[in-house]
Parts: structure tokens; sequence; C-alpha cells
């Protein structure tokens, strides 16, 4: 008994951190590549599609909204260099890099508008006011995080 336990163990343990860490993917873009598309793409609307609960257990004990930039598919690259669609899911996130101080400023995709010559974006959506803003020039590299991504091949031809 103890044998088919052991086995079983051996079995879920390698299954668990397979599926645990080969589930996120890294997509690049450049600045001036991102800056575009959101600036073309970006809107903040009080109708319900622009706006989400934060969760359905928060909205209990607080009238927690953010806004959200209503953006359905972004131009990217993957590791090896391949044009794709990345369509982002609240999980999507962000890590800008600062030219200036090499911090990495990270947000939430969907949080994502542009104020002025700024960036700016929630790091949580639990704690309010965790906001983070980068300034557009001193962005020097952005890098997209997802969960599970969902994407589509550009086709060049």
């Amino acid at each position: 008994m103890n044998r088919k336990i052991w086995m079983q163990i051996k079995i879920v343990i390698p299954a668990f951190i397979l599926l645990m860490t080969g589930c996120t993917a890294n997509y690049y873009v450049t600045p001036d590549e991102f800056i575009n598309q959101v600036a073309e793409k970006q809107y903040k609307t009080e109708n319900p599609t622009g706006f989400y609960v934060v969760s359905p257990l928060a909205s209990l004990f607080f009238n927690q909204k953010y806004g959200a930039n209503n953006i359905r598919k972004v131009l990217c690259r993957d590791k090896a260099g391949n044009l794709l669609y990345l369509f982002p899911d609240r999980n999507t996130q962000l890590e800008i890099t600062s030219k200036s101080t090499n911090d990495i400023v990270k947000m939430y995709f969907d949080t994502v508008f542009f104020e002025g010559n700024k960036l700016v974006g929630l790091r949580s959506r639990l704690v309010p006011g965790m906001t983070r803003e980068i300034v557009l020039t001193d962005i020097e590299k952005i890098e997209i995080y997802a969960e599970f991504p969902r994407t589509e091949k550009v086709d060049l031809k």
C-alpha cells in the first residue's frame, strides 16, 4: 500500500510543478509600439464594460471598482521573436524597466492608461491607491507576463 502511494506522489508532484511553471509566458513589445497601441485603443467609460468590480467577495464589503482600458489584443513578440497578438486577461501583467534607475514598475495590463506624459496603472486591485506610474520617456523596455496566454500568430504575407 505504501509503495502505491509513493508512486502516485512521484507522479503528482512533478506534474504539479510543470503545470505551475509552464502556464506563464513572457512577451515583449518596444516602448514606442506599446505607446502607439495603447493611445489608439484605450478609453475609459462609465458603462459596465469599462469598469470591473474587484471581486464578488470584496464587493460585499467595499464598493470598489477600477477603470479598465478595454484593450482586447496587443501586438508583441514571443521569446523566439515571432510576431503575434496576445489577448490579455485580468491576470496579465506588465513589467516596465526604467532607463534612469533600472527599477521595474509592475502593473496590471487592463488598468494601464496614459495620463499626460505618464503611463499609470494599478499594482493591486484589492488595496486602493496602489497605483504605479512611469514617465513615457523613461521607459527602457516592456515585458508582458500572461498566465495561460491566448495568442494568435501574425501572418506577414
